[in-house]
């Protein structure tokens, strides 16, 4: 064990090492060939020089990463849950992935986080293992075999708990191989239900493009088929959708988080569903043919149950045309 630490000592000191010698350290700057609106993560900024190939920040999302294991063996594997950033930065030629690894590690340990996880040089299993234990579809072996160093590590950012991971290896671009760092930086925030009320015409356009709309503007009494009344937003922009369209006929699904029994959960959604239901046809007009309330409990989620983020996120109203 002893030995195999001062192994991983020697790379990360040579890390250090390399972005010294480079005179690099991480800053905010703005590239000239960033997408339009793109930008780095505020605490964390990026390595100067380079530039932004894809970006994209949710106000919430839950996010796997690995914490525990060795080379391409990943043992375990933890979430974080908040607003979420992925950015891909194209490295200057100069910054091998090893030294970009060595760079935001010195960045993090000056931030006080600390490391749960690292790899060096890995290639096709670790892809086909972060495929699968992290279920992340960017992990394919369309990436592989260029070899990838890794680091995880959590700490905070401001006050808030954050989780952040980045991944270092050559990608093929137009011009040639080039050093890239994939960054992931997802900070603690609960998902705000109270906001969650998808307009008529939302409702229209995700129901025709995906088949289904989850809503979470409705919200029950604990342990409840009753309707909160600050509900009564959401519900009347159901009514208005269905009265836009009056040959649209909707299954109303209610879905619940895993805690508690299977069947105990199965019944919950069941009456969850059915009190929806009622409520579109005796407040707001709407004929019960048109509407068929289906429970289906904790088998449809979204996010996993072992957190309340992930929990709440599984809590909700979906619209299925039938």
């Amino acid at each position: 064990m002893r030995q195999r630490s001062c192994r991983r000592d020697r790379h990360v000191a040579a890390g250090w090492a390399v972005g010294a010698a480079l005179g690099l350290g991480l800053g905010t700057a703005f590239g000239a060939g960033d997408p339009p609106g793109a930008g780095d993560h505020p605490a964390l900024g990026r390595v100067p020089g380079s530039v932004i190939v894809s970006h994209e920040v949710r106000d919430y999302d839950v996010l796997r990463f690995p914490v525990a294991g060795k080379g391409y063996r990943i043992a375990k594997v933890g979430e974080a849950a908040g607003r979420a950033w992925r950015i891909v930065y194209r490295l200057p030629e100069r910054v091998s992935p090893a030294a970009a690894q060595g760079i935001y590690r010195q960045k993090l340990r000056e931030l006080g986080f600390r490391e749960l996880y690292a790899c060096r040089n890995q290639g096709v299993l670790w892809y086909d293992a972060m495929l699968r234990e992290t279920g992340d579809a960017r992990w394919t072996k369309a990436l592989a075999p260029e070899r990838v160093h890794c680091l995880v590590a959590r700490g905070e950012l401001e006050g808030r708990r954050a989780a952040v991971a980045v991944y270092s290896y050559m990608a093929n671009y137009r011009e040639g191989w080039r050093p890239t760092v994939r960054l992931y930086v997802v900070e603690a925030a609960p998902l705000d239900t109270r906001l969650e009320v998808v307009k008529a015409e939302e409702m229209a356009e995700r129901i025709s493009t995906r088949g289904r709309v989850a809503l979470y503007g409705i919200l029950f009494d604990h342990d409840s088929a009753a309707i909160k009344p600050e509900s009564a937003e959401a519900i009347a922009e159901i009514a208005k959708y269905l009265r836009a369209d009056p040959e649209v006929k909707l299954f109303v699904v209610g879905h619940t988080d895993g805690t508690g029994t299977y069947e105990y959960n199965l019944d919950l959604s069941q009456r969850r569903a059915q009190a929806v239901v009622r409520e579109l046809v005796s407040r707001h007009g709407i004929a019960a043919g048109r509407l068929k309330p289906v429970g289906v409990g904790p088998v449809a989620p979204l996010a996993p149950n072992t957190t309340e983020e992930g929990r709440a996120k599984n809590r909700r109203v979906e619209l299925v045309p039938q």
